[in-house]
């Protein structure tokens, strides 16, 4: 499960890489802690779009990781 969950995770950090690197690379600023919130809320409400805004906003502190590993 932890596997399947981390290739996933993976595999949309990819996908956002290539696609801001064809916008210029920038990543989305952090959310703000209230903006988090609403999007846990709305991601245990069931809302897809939810966990998508939060792997990306989140991609920089990924990047981060990564680049330090």
């Amino acid at each position: 499960m932890i596997f399947t969950a981390t290739a996933a995770l993976l595999a949309s950090a990819v996908f956002f890489i290539l696609r801001t690197q064809a916008s210029g690379g920038t990543f989305p600023r952090p959310l703000s802690a209230d903006e988090e919130q609403d999007c846990l809320r709305r991601l245990a409400d069931g809302e897809e779009h939810a966990r998508t805004e939060l792997i990306e906003h989140n991609l920089r502190l990924v990047a981060h990781i990564v680049k330090k590993g």
